[in-house]
């Protein structure tokens, strides 16, 4: 999911309109976050994989479950995560998933929805707490073609009166509703995530205008590091992502982050990846800064990278496998608190992304330490 190119201008009412929303009496800080990976690795990995994260900090995962798919090894690898005091979110995918026929039996397609997300629900519920409906739904090509990507804003009304959206609403409501019904039924804390991609915020609005009840905003970005500053950037609406998402009143997680740069076509050269590592940086103090929304956690994506895959789809990993480490994962392993060796430093205060100071800051405790923007540029 790659952000586009957009304007930096800031109109002056715009700015207006932020300070008027946005008094100085403002709520309780926000915490910072955890943060998390996700990952597509078999089961074979799953001790593996649960020791990796304690040791690197990272608290949470979040994975697939899928219908008709054997979950054994999910709840494998959610039991060894929780056994270390960890979490697994899992992206819910019902048959909905993979029909993109725009169903126009919207009764039906809600309680298969409800029928398939509970069976889904009830087979891992024990180990397994947060379910996001779906996945990025609003790339699916028959939503685009109703309602094109990052073109609605904050505005509901582009999703009003077509057939393929109202689909799609069907079945997440029939989802949203096997969430809440196994809740209730088992007393358990199950949470049902809505998720927004990019700045089309008036897509959760619909949602929520349609009965779709949700209990955590889901939020995919890949910034690039010559954006504007995730703490305000106007082309997300007025007040930036955090205030947009931060208006839905639901905590929030950062379900997938990555940089921007990995979708270039020069994505591998040394000069991009520094540039992802740089932007990437800068993005994850806005995040840790940020005092408006309550961003629960955020999940590096991915573990690995898969090699099956096609470009760019092939290399977000943190690391090739886990013989072979990328300093993104020295990145994502200081934010998130993690061990780092000598060396593993080095990587990063030799490239002037972190201080020794600040990634023992890190360690110490979440709020122990800020950065002001922009923060320091990098050595070359």
């Amino acid at each position: 999911m790659e952000e586009p190119v957009r304007p930096f201008a800031f109109p002056a009412a715009a700015l207006a309109f932020v300070f008027a929303a946005f008094p100085a009496s403002a709520p309780v800080p926000a915490p910072v976050p955890d943060f998390g990976i996700i990952s597509h690795h078999d089961g074979t990995l799953n001790e593996q994989v649960a020791w990796l994260m304690r040791q690197r900090g990272f608290k949470h995962a979040r994975m697939d479950l899928m219908w008709e798919r054997d979950p054994s090894a999910l709840r494998d690898q959610a039991s060894r995560i929780r056994a270390n005091g960890g979490t697994v979110q899992v992206s819910l995918q019902v048959a909905y998933q993979w029909d993109h026929s725009c169903n126009r039996n919207l009764a039906s397609l809600e309680q298969q929805a409800h029928d398939q997300a509970a069976t889904l629900i009830n087979a891992v519920k024990d180990v397994i707490h947060d379910f996001e409906l779906l996945n990025e739904v609003q790339l699916r090509p028959e939503i685009q073609q109703e309602v094109t990507w990052n073109s609605a804003g904050t505005s509901a009304a582009p999703y009003k009166g077509k057939p393929c959206v109202a689909a799609l609403t069907a079945a997440l409501r029939g989802m949203s509703r096997a969430v809440a019904d196994v809740r209730a039924s088992s007393g358990l804390p199950l949470r049902s995530i809505l998720g927004v991609v990019g700045r089309d915020f008036g897509y959760l609005s619909y949602m929520r205008q349609q009965g779709v009840q949700w209990d955590v905003t889901g939020f995919h970005v890949y910034p690039k590091a010559d954006q504007r500053s995730l703490l305000a950037d106007p082309w997300y609406g007025p007040g930036g992502p955090f205030a947009q998402l931060a208006s839905f009143g639901k905590p929030v997680h950062v379900n997938e982050l990555n940089c921007g740069e990995i979708y270039a076509p020069d994505f591998g050269s040394r000069a991009s990846v520094e540039k992802c590592l740089r932007g990437l940086t800068r993005h994850l103090w806005a995040i840790r800064r940020q005092q408006v929304a309550h961003i629960e956690a955020v999940y590096f994506y991915e573990l690995f990278d898969e090699p099956q895959k096609e470009a760019p789809e092939n290399r977000f990993g943190l690391m090739q496998d886990l013989a072979h480490p990328k300093v993104l994962l020295f990145l994502a392993s200081a934010f998130a608190g993690g061990a780092l060796s000598a060396g593993e430093r080095l990587e990063l205060t030799s490239r002037g992304l972190l201080t020794d100071a600040e990634i023992d800051a890190f360690r110490v405790g979440p709020a122990a330490t800020s950065r002001a923007e922009p923060g320091r540029p990098a050595r070359d």
